[in-house]
């Protein structure tokens, strides 16, 4: 982490060491028209909203989280998801829950500046609280992502620019109240944390990969480090989940992209070299020996529901965009004292503008998906 001197800057607080980051990253993207807007801009179209999560349990002892993922947030090429991405965090306030939780690619150029415009809009609805919300980092938050046909080209070559590192502190940064008070197990390292939210124990995970020309091409494989895994193998032996129904919050998907079409085998080519998660047998077992409850995870663009190893798992990546039900969503955990139900919540609500993403970040459905499942 960078230093914790702060300023104010168009009502937000910031580290002085983020916007010099900022600044200098700003300068460094994929193309000149995908650098960001000056910092001023961010605040104009965030509206205010007076609901605000619940953090204490309601009468009774009944707890709600509410998970969703990939909204993309992006000036510069994803205007229709700040929309959606507000109408859907409204909804959820109004409905009412306890806690939220955002499983990466929270924004889509991992710029900086768009790390401003995700924080702008969580600060405004009063979010930006370990005890409200919790997140973790997708594959276009650390590395962006090819955008328009022409960065089809210009990304494989700039994706190996991209200081892995860097970014994942600069990322750590943009959202470190919701770190707050979390407990490590990797030493100083953020990755794996454990958090509190009422009945459940929510284990923080990073399955973003440093770029590898043979592993991680375009940077949207994934897979859990030896040392996430050495520590999660420990937290078998130790006391941190206090008695609390384990939860997982991951990026990376683990089942695999079916398609019955009959231009499927280029897509399944593709897909098994670029967005894969590697390990997940075993990482889906060691979940299943941790007593992982649920599994909340993006990346594959749809809301879906299923069950591997039995571990049952919560795709929330088609909340504001390209799932086959175009429809805005959100996956909904609710404890009632004595068991977990999960369903995936459609709104009434059109995806505010159809999105154009590219074959590889694309899924096309199959088969309908069961919007609800109770354990």
């Amino acid at each position: 982490m960078h230093s914790l001197v702060h300023k104010s800057i168009g009502g937000d607080v910031f580290s002085t060491s983020f916007l010099r980051a900022t600044r200098k990253l700003s300068r460094s993207s994929v193309s000149d028209a995908s650098r960001a807007q000056p910092e001023t801009l961010f605040a104009r179209d965030v509206f205010h909203h007076e609901a605000s999560l619940r953090t204490t349990k309601p009468a009774g002892t009944s707890f709600t989280i509410a998970h969703l993922s990939d909204p993309h947030l992006s000036r510069q090429y994803y205007r229709e998801h700040i929309k959606s991405f507000k109408i859907l965090l409204r909804t959820i306030l109004d409905h009412g829950c306890n806690h939220l939780v955002i499983t990466g690619d929270i924004v889509s150029t991992g710029d900086p500046n768009d790390y401003y415009l995700a924080r702008t809009i969580l600060t405004t609805f009063g979010l930006m609280d370990s005890k409200k919300l919790t997140i973790v980092p997708g594959n276009h938050d650390v590395f962006g992502g090819p955008h328009r046909a022409v960065d089809v080209l210009s990304f494989p070559r700039y994706i190996r620019t991209v200081d892995y590192h860097r970014r994942l502190a600069l990322f750590e940064e943009a959202f470190a109240e919701t770190f707050v008070g979390v407990r490590k197990l990797n030493g100083d390292s953020l990755f794996p944390f454990v958090k509190e939210a009422g009945p459940y124990a929510i284990i923080g995970l990073n399955s973003i990969l440093p770029w590898s020309l043979w592993d991680n091409p375009l940077g949207s494989n994934g897979m859990l480090s030896d040392d996430q895994i050495s520590a999660l193998v420990q937290l078998q032996d130790r006391k941190e989940l206090g008695g609390k129904i384990p939860l997982v919050a991951i990026h990376h998907h683990f089942n695999d992209l079916n398609d019955a079409s009959t231009e499927n085998n280029l897509w399944r080519k593709i897909e098994s070299k670029t967005m894969r998660m590697k390990r997940r047998r075993k990482t889906l077992k060691l979940f299943a020996a941790l007593g992982v409850h649920t599994v909340m995870h993006g990346h594959v663009h749809r809301n879906e529901l299923y069950e591997q190893y039995g571990v049952q798992l919560a795709n929330g990546a088609g909340a504001v965009c390209d799932d086959p039900v175009s429809m805005l969503k959100y996956n909904r955990l609710t404890y009632d004292g004595e068991k977990t139900a999960i369903e995936i919540n459609t709104l009434p609500i059109a995806f505010q503008t159809p999105s154009t993403s590219l074959s590889f970040h694309h899924f096309r459905s199959v088969e309908p998906v069961p919007h609800a499942a109770q354990l």
